[in-house]
Protein backbone atom coordinates (compact mmCIF):
# COMPACT_ATOMS: atom_id res chain seq x y z
CA UNK A 1 0.00 0.00 0.00
CA UNK A 2 2.83 2.40 0.84
CA UNK A 3 4.41 1.66 -2.54
CA UNK A 4 1.13 2.52 -4.26
CA UNK A 5 0.97 5.84 -2.42
CA UNK A 6 4.54 6.66 -3.45
CA UNK A 7 3.69 5.90 -7.08
CA UNK A 8 0.65 8.18 -6.82
CA UNK A 9 2.80 10.89 -5.32
CA UNK A 10 5.23 10.62 -8.23
CA UNK A 11 2.41 10.87 -10.76
CA UNK A 12 0.95 13.86 -8.96
CA UNK A 13 4.32 15.57 -9.10
CA UNK A 14 4.46 15.02 -12.86
CA UNK A 15 0.97 16.44 -13.23
CA UNK A 16 2.08 19.49 -11.30
CA UNK A 17 4.80 20.19 -13.87
CA UNK A 18 2.29 19.93 -16.70
CA UNK A 19 -0.45 21.79 -14.82
CA UNK A 20 -2.85 24.06 -16.67
CA UNK A 21 -3.65 26.46 -13.81
CA UNK A 22 -0.58 28.64 -14.16
CA UNK A 23 0.78 32.19 -13.81
CA UNK A 24 0.06 32.93 -17.50
CA UNK A 25 -1.60 31.69 -20.71
CA UNK A 26 1.58 30.54 -22.45
CA UNK A 27 0.14 27.07 -23.12
CA UNK A 28 -3.04 28.35 -24.80
CA UNK A 29 -2.17 31.67 -26.45
CA UNK A 30 -3.76 30.54 -29.71
CA UNK A 31 -7.18 31.53 -28.39
CA UNK A 32 -6.19 35.20 -28.34
CA UNK A 33 -5.84 37.38 -31.44
CA UNK A 34 -2.19 37.22 -32.54
CA UNK A 35 -1.51 35.13 -29.45
CA UNK A 36 -1.61 38.20 -27.22
CA UNK A 37 -3.67 37.76 -24.03
CA UNK A 38 -5.79 40.54 -22.57
CA UNK A 39 -3.75 42.76 -20.25
CA UNK A 40 -4.26 45.20 -17.41
CA UNK A 41 -7.30 43.54 -15.82
CA UNK A 42 -6.08 43.80 -12.25
CA UNK A 43 -9.39 43.57 -10.42
CA UNK A 44 -9.42 40.03 -8.96
CA UNK A 45 -9.91 39.67 -5.23
CA UNK A 46 -7.31 37.72 -3.21
CA UNK A 47 -7.85 34.02 -2.68
CA UNK A 48 -10.04 33.47 0.41
CA UNK A 49 -8.06 32.69 3.54
CA UNK A 50 -9.06 29.74 5.72
CA UNK A 51 -9.33 31.29 9.22
CA UNK A 52 -9.05 28.17 11.37
CA UNK A 53 -5.69 26.53 10.72
CA UNK A 54 -4.16 26.55 14.20
CA UNK A 55 -4.90 22.89 15.01
CA UNK A 56 -4.46 21.50 11.52
CA UNK A 57 -1.64 19.16 10.59
CA UNK A 58 0.35 20.10 7.49
CA UNK A 59 -1.87 22.98 6.23
CA UNK A 60 0.74 24.01 3.63
CA UNK A 61 0.22 20.72 1.81
CA UNK A 62 -3.42 20.09 2.62
CA UNK A 63 -4.61 23.63 1.86
CA UNK A 64 -2.09 24.39 -0.87
CA UNK A 65 -4.48 26.23 -3.21
CA UNK A 66 -5.75 28.45 -0.40
CA UNK A 67 -2.59 30.52 -0.65
CA UNK A 68 -2.47 30.55 -4.45
CA UNK A 69 -2.38 33.74 -6.47
CA UNK A 70 -5.60 35.28 -7.74
CA UNK A 71 -6.57 35.43 -10.55
CA UNK A 72 -5.90 31.93 -11.83
CA UNK A 73 -4.94 31.51 -15.50
CA UNK A 74 -6.77 28.41 -16.76
CA UNK A 75 -6.01 26.77 -20.08
CA UNK A 76 -9.26 24.83 -20.32
CA UNK A 77 -8.59 21.17 -21.13
CA UNK A 78 -11.24 18.58 -21.92
CA UNK A 79 -10.21 15.03 -22.88
CA UNK A 80 -6.57 16.13 -23.04
CA UNK A 81 -7.12 18.91 -25.57
CA UNK A 82 -7.09 22.69 -25.19
CA UNK A 83 -10.34 24.49 -26.07
CA UNK A 84 -10.21 28.01 -24.59
CA UNK A 85 -8.67 30.21 -21.91
CA UNK A 86 -10.24 31.59 -18.71
CA UNK A 87 -9.07 34.20 -16.23
CA UNK A 88 -10.62 33.05 -12.93
CA UNK A 89 -11.17 35.29 -9.91
CA UNK A 90 -10.55 33.00 -6.93
CA UNK A 91 -11.82 35.60 -4.46
CA UNK A 92 -15.19 36.06 -6.13
CA UNK A 93 -15.37 32.48 -7.47
CA UNK A 94 -16.31 33.64 -10.96
CA UNK A 95 -14.48 33.88 -14.29
CA UNK A 96 -13.47 37.42 -15.23
CA UNK A 97 -13.36 36.46 -18.91
CA UNK A 98 -13.04 33.55 -21.30
CA UNK A 99 -11.20 33.84 -24.62
CA UNK A 100 -11.88 31.48 -27.53
CA UNK A 101 -12.02 31.03 -31.30
CA UNK A 102 -15.56 30.62 -32.53
CA UNK A 103 -16.41 27.63 -34.71
CA UNK A 104 -18.14 29.75 -37.36
CA UNK A 105 -19.53 26.88 -39.43
CA UNK A 106 -20.01 24.32 -36.67
CA UNK A 107 -23.50 23.07 -35.85
CA UNK A 108 -23.99 23.67 -32.11
CA UNK A 109 -25.20 21.18 -29.54
CA UNK A 110 -28.83 21.56 -28.55
CA UNK A 111 -28.45 20.11 -25.07
CA UNK A 112 -25.87 20.09 -22.32
CA UNK A 113 -25.45 20.53 -18.59
CA UNK A 114 -22.78 22.33 -16.61
CA UNK A 115 -21.16 19.49 -14.71
CA UNK A 116 -17.38 19.98 -14.69
CA UNK A 117 -14.95 21.51 -12.21
CA UNK A 118 -11.26 22.44 -12.24
CA UNK A 119 -9.25 20.07 -9.99
CA UNK A 120 -6.10 22.23 -10.04
CA UNK A 121 -7.92 25.07 -8.31
CA UNK A 122 -8.02 22.72 -5.30
CA UNK A 123 -4.45 21.44 -5.54
CA UNK A 124 -2.06 22.23 -8.42
CA UNK A 125 -0.88 18.61 -8.39
CA UNK A 126 -4.28 17.25 -9.45
CA UNK A 127 -5.45 16.45 -12.97
CA UNK A 128 -5.16 19.12 -15.65
CA UNK A 129 -8.45 17.96 -17.24
CA UNK A 130 -11.88 19.20 -16.26
CA UNK A 131 -13.58 16.64 -14.03
CA UNK A 132 -17.11 15.90 -12.88
CA UNK A 133 -17.76 16.42 -9.17
CA UNK A 134 -17.44 12.74 -8.19
CA UNK A 135 -14.14 12.46 -10.05
CA UNK A 136 -12.83 15.62 -8.38
CA UNK A 137 -13.77 14.33 -4.95
CA UNK A 138 -11.98 11.06 -5.66
CA UNK A 139 -8.83 12.93 -6.70
CA UNK A 140 -8.95 15.04 -3.54
CA UNK A 141 -9.44 11.90 -1.44
CA UNK A 142 -6.43 10.23 -3.07
CA UNK A 143 -4.37 13.36 -2.48
CA UNK A 144 -5.45 13.46 1.17
CA UNK A 145 -4.47 9.81 1.63
CA UNK A 146 -0.88 10.19 0.46
CA UNK A 147 1.10 9.60 3.69
CA UNK A 148 3.45 12.55 3.21
CA UNK A 149 0.48 14.91 2.87
CA UNK A 150 -1.22 13.69 6.07
CA UNK A 151 -4.52 15.42 5.25
CA UNK A 152 -6.77 13.77 7.84
CA UNK A 153 -10.43 14.23 6.95
CA UNK A 154 -11.30 14.31 10.64
CA UNK A 155 -10.55 18.00 10.11
CA UNK A 156 -13.58 19.60 8.34
CA UNK A 157 -11.24 21.85 6.32
CA UNK A 158 -9.66 18.77 4.70
CA UNK A 159 -12.88 17.12 3.63
CA UNK A 160 -13.37 16.70 -0.09
CA UNK A 161 -16.52 18.75 -0.69
CA UNK A 162 -15.28 21.51 1.61
CA UNK A 163 -12.03 21.88 -0.34
CA UNK A 164 -13.76 21.77 -3.73
CA UNK A 165 -16.25 24.42 -2.64
CA UNK A 166 -13.51 26.60 -1.18
CA UNK A 167 -11.71 26.73 -4.51
CA UNK A 168 -14.63 27.42 -6.88
CA UNK A 169 -18.40 27.80 -7.14
CA UNK A 170 -20.48 24.66 -6.72
CA UNK A 171 -23.74 23.81 -8.46
CA UNK A 172 -25.86 24.84 -5.47
CA UNK A 173 -24.18 28.26 -5.05
CA UNK A 174 -26.18 30.10 -7.74
CA UNK A 175 -29.49 30.61 -5.95
CA UNK A 176 -32.13 31.92 -8.38
CA UNK A 177 -29.53 33.01 -10.95
CA UNK A 178 -28.78 31.17 -14.19
CA UNK A 179 -25.34 29.70 -14.73
CA UNK A 180 -24.36 32.14 -17.44
CA UNK A 181 -21.73 30.98 -19.95
CA UNK A 182 -18.94 33.34 -20.90
CA UNK A 183 -17.80 31.01 -23.67
CA UNK A 184 -21.17 29.68 -24.89
CA UNK A 185 -21.63 26.12 -26.11
CA UNK A 186 -23.53 27.49 -29.11
CA UNK A 187 -20.35 29.06 -30.51
CA UNK A 188 -18.84 25.61 -31.06
CA UNK A 189 -19.65 22.49 -33.00
CA UNK A 190 -21.04 19.28 -31.56
CA UNK A 191 -18.77 17.14 -29.45
CA UNK A 192 -15.90 17.90 -27.11
CA UNK A 193 -15.54 21.58 -28.06
CA UNK A 194 -19.08 22.22 -26.90
CA UNK A 195 -18.78 19.99 -23.84
CA UNK A 196 -15.60 21.78 -22.78
CA UNK A 197 -17.66 24.91 -22.07
CA UNK A 198 -19.71 23.03 -19.47
CA UNK A 199 -17.47 23.90 -16.54
CA UNK A 200 -18.21 26.00 -13.49
CA UNK A 201 -15.05 28.00 -14.17
CA UNK A 202 -16.73 29.29 -17.36
CA UNK A 203 -20.02 30.48 -15.81
CA UNK A 204 -21.13 33.27 -13.51
CA UNK A 205 -24.49 34.15 -11.91
CA UNK A 206 -26.67 35.68 -14.62
CA UNK A 207 -30.17 37.12 -14.47
CA UNK A 208 -32.44 34.45 -16.04
CA UNK A 209 -34.27 36.81 -18.41
CA UNK A 210 -31.09 38.60 -19.48
CA UNK A 211 -29.40 35.24 -20.08
CA UNK A 212 -32.25 33.66 -22.02
CA UNK A 213 -33.43 36.71 -23.97
CA UNK A 214 -31.22 39.78 -24.42
CA UNK A 215 -27.78 38.20 -24.12
CA UNK A 216 -28.86 35.05 -25.93
CA UNK A 217 -30.04 37.15 -28.86
CA UNK A 218 -26.70 38.93 -28.99
CA UNK A 219 -24.79 35.62 -28.86
CA UNK A 220 -26.85 34.36 -31.80
CA UNK A 221 -26.22 37.58 -33.72
CA UNK A 222 -22.50 37.18 -33.06
CA UNK A 223 -22.58 33.63 -34.44
CA UNK A 224 -25.00 34.06 -37.34
CA UNK A 225 -24.47 37.65 -38.51
CA UNK A 226 -21.33 39.32 -37.18
CA UNK A 227 -19.16 36.34 -38.17
CA UNK A 228 -20.26 36.42 -41.82
CA UNK A 229 -17.30 36.62 -44.21
CA UNK A 230 -14.79 35.84 -41.44
CA UNK A 231 -12.25 33.05 -41.67
CA UNK A 232 -11.44 33.40 -37.97
CA UNK A 233 -13.44 34.92 -35.14
CA UNK A 234 -11.51 35.70 -31.95
CA UNK A 235 -13.85 36.34 -29.03
CA UNK A 236 -13.38 37.50 -25.45
CA UNK A 237 -16.43 37.55 -23.18
CA UNK A 238 -16.25 38.75 -19.61
CA UNK A 239 -18.08 40.18 -16.63
CA UNK A 240 -17.95 43.27 -14.44
CA UNK A 241 -17.87 42.23 -10.75
CA UNK A 242 -20.17 44.06 -8.34
CA UNK A 243 -20.76 44.50 -4.62
CA UNK A 244 -23.66 42.01 -4.83
CA UNK A 245 -23.28 38.37 -3.84
CA UNK A 246 -25.58 35.39 -4.31
CA UNK A 247 -26.07 35.09 -0.55
CA UNK A 248 -24.91 36.60 2.71
CA UNK A 249 -21.95 34.22 2.92
CA UNK A 250 -20.36 36.15 0.04
CA UNK A 251 -19.17 33.00 -1.68
CA UNK A 252 -20.07 33.84 -5.28
CA UNK A 253 -20.20 37.33 -6.75
CA UNK A 254 -23.03 38.51 -9.01
CA UNK A 255 -21.66 40.54 -11.95
CA UNK A 256 -23.25 43.90 -12.66
CA UNK A 257 -22.68 43.53 -16.44
CA UNK A 258 -21.62 41.07 -19.12
CA UNK A 259 -19.34 42.30 -21.93
CA UNK A 260 -18.04 40.96 -25.21
CA UNK A 261 -15.34 41.85 -27.74
CA UNK A 262 -14.66 40.18 -31.10
CA UNK A 263 -12.11 40.37 -33.90
CA UNK A 264 -13.05 39.03 -37.34
CA UNK A 265 -10.14 38.17 -39.66
CA UNK A 266 -9.55 36.74 -43.14
CA UNK A 267 -7.65 33.53 -43.92
CA UNK A 268 -4.35 35.39 -43.47
CA UNK A 269 -5.49 36.60 -40.03
CA UNK A 270 -5.80 40.16 -41.34
CA UNK A 271 -8.53 42.06 -39.44
CA UNK A 272 -11.76 42.67 -41.33
CA UNK A 273 -13.84 44.18 -38.53
CA UNK A 274 -14.22 44.23 -34.77
CA UNK A 275 -16.71 45.33 -32.18
CA UNK A 276 -18.18 44.61 -28.80
CA UNK A 277 -21.16 44.74 -26.50
CA UNK A 278 -22.13 45.47 -22.90
CA UNK A 279 -25.34 44.57 -21.03
CA UNK A 280 -26.50 45.13 -17.43
CA UNK A 281 -27.16 41.86 -15.63
CA UNK A 282 -30.83 42.65 -14.95
CA UNK A 283 -34.32 41.78 -16.17
CA UNK A 284 -34.51 44.91 -18.27
CA UNK A 285 -30.85 45.03 -19.33
CA UNK A 286 -30.34 46.43 -22.82
CA UNK A 287 -27.41 45.27 -24.95
CA UNK A 288 -25.31 48.22 -26.10
CA UNK A 289 -23.21 47.38 -29.14
CA UNK A 290 -19.94 49.14 -30.03
CA UNK A 291 -18.49 49.55 -33.50
CA UNK A 292 -14.95 49.47 -32.16
CA UNK A 293 -13.28 47.58 -29.34
CA UNK A 294 -11.63 50.85 -28.30
CA UNK A 295 -15.04 52.32 -27.46
CA UNK A 296 -15.89 49.29 -25.32
CA UNK A 297 -12.49 49.47 -23.59
CA UNK A 298 -13.04 53.13 -22.74
CA UNK A 299 -16.36 52.33 -21.07
CA UNK A 300 -14.94 49.38 -19.13
CA UNK A 301 -11.77 51.24 -18.23
CA UNK A 302 -13.40 54.49 -17.11
CA UNK A 303 -17.00 53.76 -16.12
CA UNK A 304 -16.49 50.19 -14.84
CA UNK A 305 -13.16 50.88 -13.08
CA UNK A 306 -11.10 48.39 -15.08
CA UNK A 307 -8.38 51.03 -15.36
CA UNK A 308 -6.56 52.76 -18.20
CA UNK A 309 -4.16 49.82 -18.76
CA UNK A 310 -6.96 47.40 -19.65
CA UNK A 311 -6.43 46.23 -23.24
CA UNK A 312 -8.21 43.49 -25.17
CA UNK A 313 -6.68 43.42 -28.66
CA UNK A 314 -3.96 46.09 -28.25
CA UNK A 315 -5.44 48.19 -31.07
CA UNK A 316 -4.36 45.49 -33.52
CA UNK A 317 -7.91 44.80 -34.67
CA UNK A 318 -8.98 48.36 -35.44
CA UNK A 319 -10.37 48.80 -38.93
Amino acid sequence: MVTLFLVCLGLLSLWGVRGEVAPNFNNCKEFFFRETPVSGLNIALPTPVEPNTQKLTNPEKCLSAYNAASPAYICQIYNNQYYFATLYDRGRRIPLYSAYKMDIKGEPEREGSIVNYEPQLVHPELSKNQRKKKECLTEIKNYNNIPSNDCKESFPQYRQTYKLGWSQALDDNFGTYDRGHLNPAGHHGKGDASQATMTFTNVAPQNPKMNQVQWNQYEQKLKNDLSQGCSNMYVVTGVVPSTTWVDQNQRVNVPSHYWNAFCCTDNNDKPLRSGGALCPNTDEGVVTEYNTVADLQNVLGNDMSFGSNFNIFFNRCQI
